[in-house]
């Protein structure tokens, strides 16, 4: 009975290190980053732009309060750091502060937003963005660039097979 229970727990210490070793990690999404204001008439229509292709828009509610939400994947292709133009009901737009693109950014002044006027669109400065912190990899285990985690699978294996060998000499069962 002792040799079939050995067999079974070095059967699993070697298919649970085996899943280890397949295993990917996991990556943090990069939030939208959101656009909004008020101070507008009910009705007006906003749109955000990078390099001339739109990023989404929005109509003003009867509070006169507006928001575009830009994810990684909207049609303008966002980067961070990308100057973000508005318009107006179609005309172009200046944003007070100037607009640029971060993951999870919001303006400088949360409570109030963006001031949109009517007028020349403005060139973004980069004042007031806010940085998304570099997740980078949330788990242990990497990808092929990081042959230490493999190292780590390997190391775990091996002290499993130890262990069941161990014990099975320990136990006086060598066959």
């Amino acid at each position: 009975m002792f040799k079939k229970l050995g067999l079974v727990v070095a059967a699993a210490a070697i298919m649970f290190s085996a899943g280890l070793g397949l295993a990917t990690s996991a990556n943090a999404q990069t939030p939208p980053a959101t656009f909004y204001g008020k101070g507008l008439k009910s009705g007006d229509k906003v749109e955000a732009s990078i390099a001339g292709k739109s990023c989404g828009s929005a109509t003003a509610n009867a509070a006169g309060e507006w928001s575009i939400s830009v994810p990684t994947t909207a049609a303008c292709a966002p980067t961070a750091g990308a100057a973000v133009s508005f318009t107006l009901n179609g005309a172009a737009a200046t944003a007070t502060p100037a607009a640029t693109w971060q993951g999870g950014g919001l303006p400088a002044d949360v409570a109030n937003g963006y001031v949109l006027a009517a007028g020349a669109a403005a060139t973004a400065t980069g004042a007031g963005t806010v940085t998304a912190p570099k997740t980078g990899n949330a788990g242990l285990l990497g990808g092929a660039n990081e042959p230490a985690s493999r190292w780590l699978v390997l190391g775990v294996a091996i002290v499993a097979l130890g262990a069941v060998a161990g014990t099975r000499v320990y136990a006086g069962r060598t066959r």
